[in-house]
């Protein structure tokens, strides 16, 4: 598929050089989550889910990957995948403002059947940020490339059947609350939008400490594109619990 080779390219150079860390000094922090998910909208099923998140931070420099799976199955059957990949590399060169470079990769088979690449730069203004509350806004153009998954369906399936090759503009906001001790909200507001499609993406979670290392993170997901296939609904929900494991 025309864009997946420029993936691990660009991962690479946002990725940081970690050994030049000081010893005994951990600018990382990461994630692993694992749990099931109830899904409305366009399907309504149990799935199972898997998460992979790394953060890290020295100096002026911040870099957030993260990679999610998730399978569906009816009556123990597989009916549906849904893989995802995102990293993003910010550079502050002011006491409010970054510049940012985002990557990310789907392939979905659950709602319009679209591979979507995009890849995308912009600014970044902190516009809160405290320890125990930030909120970021971010704005940039970008690439978008979607085509759709032919050799994963079946004729019957519905699908937008043009490929997407064009420019698109993304903005998106990221607010953290620490609540109270052992208790966080998260949420997380993204829009891409070029002359095929608009998409809107809602992220909410509550995650509350259960003992070190370990937490639960409740979580909603709600995604609206505004062209889809014939007979699909435009906004899809997604309801999580999950086990997070950080170290």
């Amino acid at each position: 598929m025309r864009g997946l080779g420029l993936i691990p390219f660009l991962f690479y150079l946002l990725v940081p050089t970690l050994s030049k860390a000081e010893e005994n000094y951990r600018p990382w922090k990461s994630e692993v989550e694992f749990g099931f998910q109830r899904l409305t909208g366009n399907s309504d099923s149990l799935i199972l889910n898997a998460r992979l998140g790394v953060d890290y931070t020295e100096g002026p420099y911040r870099h957030i990957s993260e990679g999610r799976f998730l399978l569906i199955e009816k009556d123990g059957m597989e009916d549906k995948r849904k893989s995802q990949f995102e990293s993003q590399a910010n550079y502050k060169y002011s006491q409010k403002y970054y510049v940012l470079g985002n990557v990310s990769y789907a392939e979905d088979r659950y709602g319009p059947y679209f591979n979507d690449f995009t890849l995308a730069t912009g600014l970044g203004y902190q516009a809160i940020w405290r320890e125990d509350i930030s909120l970021l806004l971010e704005i940039g153009p970008g690439y978008r490339s979607q085509i759709p998954n032919l050799d994963e369906i079946d004729k019957s399936d519905l699908i937008l059947p043009h490929n997407v090759q064009e420019l698109i503009f993304r903005g998106q906001s990221v607010f953290e609350w620490k609540m109270k001790e052992g208790l966080f909200f998260e949420g997380r507001v993204t829009i891409i939008s070029g002359i095929s499609n608009t998409s809107f993406e809602s992220r909410l979670a509550f995650i509350t400490n259960i003992i070190d290392p370990l937490a639960i993170n409740l979580s909603t997901t709600q995604k609206y594109i505004n062209e889809i296939p014939p007979g699909l609904k435009n906004l899809d929900s997604v309801y999580a619990i999950t086990l997070v494991y950080r170290f």
